[in-house]
């Protein structure tokens, strides 16, 4: 049996499980960030914004005639902001945004390492290091923040740079960007195509 044809059958039969496994990622890594952003920036958040977010990509399709400036715009509007203000000047001290785009980052890591976890199998150390490794290096550039402390820096910069990285380092990875995302998702494909060929078949339900 082929690699991808055990990993189909892994799937089929395990979806359950899968799906609860990206729940869990998904959740865990939502969690994280705010855990960074509260330790790292000072404060737990204090306000909370809903943005209406079919409305505006309705007005952004309406308005755009460039498909691609269309499909720009639509990936950075935000759903959802939370963030701590400034209790004097009212300006966000720092804040994070789920924006179409990073949501995208989120649930397409959360499956890939749902499915890594949820297949079941053997799985050896290097597979485990590399799935979450993966995870964490799609997660981080999906990550959209922004600190007033931090001004001038994109938000890979400013996770970078509350882990205490100096800004001249912060300056050269950021030109790595687009590397450390693709590096990212082939790590975590890699380790589930790894456990799905070492699993073997799966074993016969009896009758």
């Amino acid at each position: 049996m082929s690699v991808l044809r055990a990993l189909a059958v892994r799937i089929g039969a395990r979806w359950w499980t899968i799906a609860a496994a990206t729940l869990a990622v998904f959740a865990v890594y939502q969690a994280s960030i705010l855990v960074v952003l509260v330790a790292g920036l000072g404060g737990p958040p204090n306000y909370v914004r809903l943005h209406a977010a079919w409305e505006n990509a309705r007005r952004i399709v309406r308005l755009t005639p460039s498909a691609l400036d269309t499909a720009v715009l639509v990936a950075r509007e935000p759903l959802v902001e939370y963030g701590r203000l400034h209790p004097a000047f009212g300006v966000a001290v720092w804040s994070f945004e789920l924006t179409w785009s990073g949501l995208l980052f989120f649930v397409s890591f959360s499956v890939l390492v749902g499915v890594y976890l949820g297949i079941g199998g053997r799985a050896g150390r290097w597979g485990t290091l590399s799935s979450l490794g993966g995870a964490g290096a799609v997660g981080l550039l999906g990550a959209s923040v922004s600190s007033l402390t931090h001004c001038g820096l994109g938000s890979f910069g400013v996770l970078l740079a509350i882990s205490g990285i100096s800004a001249a380092t912060i300056q050269w990875y950021g030109r790595l960007e687009p590397v450390v995302l693709a590096a990212g998702y082939a790590l975590i494909v890699l380790a589930i195509l790894t456990r799905a060929g070492r699993s073997g078949p799966m074993p016969a339900t009896a009758a």
